[in-house]
């Protein structure tokens, strides 16, 4: 701290607005670090995003998971219910997404790239009545890790 405030008094900024222009900067830091995380409620994913996602549901996931609209038997766990939304309710997107493309499809784990990982997380979005927002669900695990399934009210 002490050297940045030698550099700018080099260059002719007083010791007492430069110190304040840290400490401002500091206070800014800190308090963006104690934002709560976002909710999905927010509208993360984009709707066309969600549509392409339930065509890649069908094709990879569905025959295991079965469709978001019935309860099928003797199938893995459904991904729009109660069980679910109670399971990731305070996990990041990011765990579901790294979840989705390490591990899935269960007889072809790791097979998924990312732009499609992402095409599904805005399905399973969709399935569990979150909106959809303006901007597609980016594949950036750092922002993802903001997200919570449920945080609260928006």
């Amino acid at each position: 701290m002490l050297e940045v405030l030698k550099v700018l008094e080099d260059m002719n900024i007083p010791r007492v607005a430069a110190g304040a222009a840290l400490g401002l900067l500091a206070l800014a830091a800190v308090q963006a670090e104690q934002l709560p995380p976002r909710s999905a409620k927010e509208g993360v994913y984009s709707a066309a995003q969600a549509n392409q996602g339930k065509t890649v549901y069908v094709e990879k996931c569905a025959s295991c998971h079965g469709t978001m609209e019935s309860v099928t038997p003797d199938m893995a766990p459904l991904l729009n219910d109660a069980g679910f939304q109670n399971l990731w309710r305070e996990r990041s997107i990011a765990r579901l997404f790294s979840r989705i493309l390490e591990t899935m499809p269960q007889d072809k784990p790791g097979t998924l790239s990312p732009q499609q990982t992402a095409e599904i997380v805005a399905y399973i979005l969709s399935a569990n009545q979150l909106p959809a927002g303006d901007v597609a669900l980016p594949l950036d695990l750092e922002i993802l890790r903001d997200i919570r399934l449920d945080a609260g009210e928006p």
